[in-house]
């Protein structure tokens, strides 16, 4: 009797073992499924969430792109620039006058022919109204007949063309009656000389 209540002990303390083992286990179980029933799965998140690295790629790429283009843009603009003055320089060339020689057609006038600094001495002066450079020079002539006087001078850079220093001539060297006065311009770049003015010489 004693060995039927020893064996049905032995029994009872087993089935509570598993009883509870069991009971465990469900609790284990609901408590990894509530987990995760309430964080949602990578299907399930935020698109925003899923493709934060994919969005930050895009836009690194399309700033990279941006700046290709800007770079690209830079580059062609000034191909574009160089072109088009490439284009004016030979046009200007065309379109410029040009002496036999290969210079540009300089266009020098006088601008007073007197006596008056000096009743000694006939003085000239003239610009070049279409060249702007430094360099060049002024050659005054007096001519009658086959008689010729000159005188060549620097040049006085302005705001947009050049001026001929004035030139003396001593009235000494030039015999009575009317001279033929022009000036006469000549650089490495362009050359010319201007309309005759006449002077009589008393």
């Amino acid at each position: 009797m004693a060995k039927n209540k020893k064996k049905s002990k032995h029994i009872s303390d087993i089935l509570t073992f598993v009883i509870a083992a069991i009971l465990v286990a469900v609790i284990v179980f609901g408590v990894v499924v509530m987990i995760r029933q309430n964080s949602p799965s990578e299907s399930e998140q935020p698109k925003e969430a899923r493709n934060t690295n994919t969005a930050s790629d895009i836009i690194q790429t399309e700033e990279d792109l941006k700046d290709e283009d800007k770079v690209a843009e830079s580059s062609n603009d000034a191909k574009d620039r160089a072109e088009a003055q490439a284009r004016n320089e030979e046009e200007d060339r065309r379109s410029v006058e040009q002496t036999p020689s290969g210079l540009k057609v300089a266009k020098p006038m006088i601008t007073f022919v007197d006596n008056s600094r000096d009743p000694n001495f006939v003085d000239v002066g003239g610009d070049v109204s279409n060249i702007n450079e430094e360099g060049g020079k002024c050659t005054i002539v007096f001519s009658k007949g086959s008689d010729v006087v000159s005188v060549t001078t620097n040049t006085l850079p302005n705001a947009g063309y050049i001026s001929c220093e004035t030139g003396s001539i001593d009235k000494s060297k030039l015999t009575a009656g009317k001279w033929s006065v022009k000036i006469q311009y000549k650089s490495n770049y362009a050359e010319g000389e201007s309309e005759a003015q006449s002077y009589t010489v008393e």
